[in-house]
């Protein structure tokens, strides 16, 4: 990813590119009829299978990258607490914020049907379970935040602690999206301290830095083949061992109760497909841009900038709007291109809009005059 005093292109595409990837994962999924839905054959579709073995980790990786820049190193207390602070705010009040719309929507509907309401209780609990479990990538974005920053603030990047922090991991249960956020944690450490790596890529003293240097040696000599050795080994792992064990949703991350051999291989094939796709799409949409001169793609651009809203508003869209009118029909991608498109259009628009009301900006990830992102299309 480019340095440079002027915003950086690469990482807007890379998030544009990988949300238009997410909202036609979930278009395949909910929008090709109810029977390919209830079945769940989505799971054996090589497009939708093909998306769901890098995506997650391509949006994780470009997390990671921009984390850095909030965590630069500083020795005042006060500011890493601010830094923190301005971090959970950015993701923890669209969590809570939306899912007091979702609730309010069901108590409205509830009133209207004349169905029974739970007790204060009950709703304050409800509503506490399912903001745990409602948009979990924002919620996995915060935990890898709060354990980076723990780490290097607090502990200097002690190396001991991330690798006993790994090997508990495998015997910490995978309920309330805990096993996802175990997944995607990899992907954010490694994105965080390479371009920490990058930006002292010349102190010799640093090993991260040292091994960056290197890297970077390598790519510079040799771009494409760099490039094409990490497709390479993408599209073999997926053409040769991709199956429904893929998915973190059907086997976890956990080895309690299971075959340890098998669910290590599991795990370590979804790291290793998910890493050598992720980085060549990265150095794909690298050389691509570099190929124009800084020239970026104003629409992927435009999407990545508007990613977080775009993400939270789309689930609404595709649920209550393509779900409900392609429920007879049989499963196309051509149907789901153009559903993809229909929803990209209108979470971007939807996103712009809310995105210039300071009162409930936030709920789609633009922050006030107090925050860091205050970007849409037309900035």
């Amino acid at each position: 990813m480019a340095d440079g005093k002027k915003r950086e292109l690469l990482p807007d595409v890379l998030r544009g590119f990988a949300i238009c990837l997410v909202v036609l994962g979930h278009c395949i999924q909910e929008g090709s009829g109810e029977v390919y839905k209830l079945q769940e054959a989505y799971f054996d579709d090589r497009l939708y299978q093909l998306i769901y073995s890098f995506h997650m980790p391509l949006f994780m990786l470009v997390s990671g990258w921009l984390g850095w820049y909030s965590m630069k190193t500083t020795d005042d207390r006060r500011e890493q607490l601010r830094i923190l602070g301005r971090r959970a705010a950015s993701l923890l009040i669209p969590i809570f914020g939306w899912t007091a719309l979702d609730s309010s929507r069901h108590f409205l509907m509830n009133a209207y049907y004349g169905y029974p309401h739970a007790g204060l209780g009950q709703g304050l609990l409800g509503y506490i379970v399912n903001s745990l479990e409602n948009l979990w990538f924002l919620w996995a974005v915060f935990w890898c935040f709060l354990i980076v920053w723990c780490m290097h603030y607090w502990f200097h990047d002690a190396l001991w602690l991330y690798i006993v922090g790994f090997l508990m991991m495998f015997f910490i249960p995978d309920g309330l999206g805990l096993g996802a956020y175990k997944y995607m944690l990899p992907f954010y450490i490694i994105a965080f301290y390479f371009h920490e790596g990058m930006a002292e890529r010349h102190n010799k003293e640093n090993a991260i830095s040292r091994l960056c240097e290197i890297i970077c040696n390598v790519y510079e000599q040799a771009p494409i083949v760099l490039t094409l050795a990490a497709g390479l080994v993408w599209i073999l792992l997926f053409a040769a061992f991709f199956t429904q064990d893929a998915f973190i949703y059907l086997t976890g991350y956990k080895l309690l109760g299971k075959d340890i051999t098998r669910q290590l291989a599991i795990d370590g094939y979804r790291f290793i497909i998910g890493l050598s796709g992720s980085c060549f799409v990265i150095l794909l949409w690298k050389d691509i841009l570099q190929q124009r001169k800084g020239y970026g793609f104003p629409v992927f651009s435009c999407l990545g900038r508007n990613s977080m809203g775009i993400y939270i508003v789309s689930g609404y869209v595709i649920i209550l709007g393509i779900a409900e009118f392609t429920q007879g029909i049989e499963p196309s991608y051509a149907v789901n291109l153009a559903e993809m498109l229909i929803v990209l259009l209108v979470s971007t628009g939807f996103t712009e809009i809310i995105g210039q009301i300071p009162a409930i900006g936030r709920l789609v990830g633009k922050m006030d005059k107090y925050g860091t992102d205050k970007e849409s299309c037309t900035t």
